[in-house]
């Protein structure tokens, strides 16, 4: 079988310029599912074509940069389709085309979870989810119901149960929720899944279920974004509008 894959946007991710035309592609990002998935097809017997678009309006040949790029990712291929033969347009419309979205669905299952409250969702939390997604094709969110019950320090959750899941369950990047009260019933979860995710904060070992065999990613927790700071200034800014009235 020969698979012709797209580069940005299937195999890596590429940011845009601050200006919004073209794509810093020295910037680029391996996606990490879907270069194990391009080098399992690989590893098969399939023959692997990288198709980009790279330098099409611009005139520049992005050659070099693209295969030192594919190259430290570890990416599996056959051939690069050369610079300037895949159109630039904002639609590529194939008789034999599917979404990557819908390809990455129908690929064998990598599970991946991660466990949390999630009481009051922010901006970084969708980073997170997003970020989890690169690693897997299926996302499963543990539903803490309630922390405090367990260790008195957290904080309990203000939104029911119900009310976390309801929101959860409209962000894209999920699939699954499955609500837990105890610890150790979510560290039984674990056996059933492929990847758990923890935030990098964690790398200390600071963390339960250190001794059960699953693979961990660390994910980016370096941004401003907290659940308790939110609720912490909801609260003063309501004592500070009170207290003017």
């Amino acid at each position: 079988m020969r698979y012709c894959f797209d580069l940005d946007g299937t195999i890596c991710d590429t940011p845009c310029n601050n200006d919004g035309h073209g794509q810093r592609y020295w910037d680029s990002t391996p996606i990490p599912f879907m270069v194990e998935t391009v080098n399992r097809l690989y590893d098969e017997g399939n023959y692997i074509i990288i198709m980009t678009a790279r330098g099409r309006g611009s005139g520049r040949d992005w050659t070099s940069l693209t295969k030192d790029m594919l190259s430290q990712w570890g990416v599996k291929y056959h051939e690069l389709e050369p610079m300037f033969h895949k159109p630039n347009a904002d639609i590529f419309i194939d008789d034999k085309g599917i979404n990557v979205n819908d390809w990455i669905k129908i690929q064998p299952l990598k599970r991946g979870i991660v466990a949390g409250a999630f009481d009051i969702i922010h901006p970084g939390y969708i980073k997170l989810f997003k970020e989890a997604k690169c690693y897997c094709n299926h996302l499963t969110i543990a539903l803490h119901d309630d922390p405090s019950k367990e260790r008195p320090y957290k904080l309990t959750p203000i939104q029911t149960v119900e009310e976390r899941k309801e929101i959860l369950e409209s962000i894209i990047y999920i699939d699954d929720i499955v609500v837990y009260q105890k610890e150790e019933t979510f560290l039984k979860y674990l056996k059933d899944y492929d990847v758990r995710f923890l935030g990098d904060d964690y790398m200390d070992g600071s963390y339960s279920g250190k001794e059960i065999p699953i693979d961990i990613v660390w994910l980016d927790r370096k941004h401003n974004y907290s659940t308790t700071k939110l609720k912490q200034q909801i609260h003063d800014s309501i004592l500070e509008k009170f207290s003017h009235d």
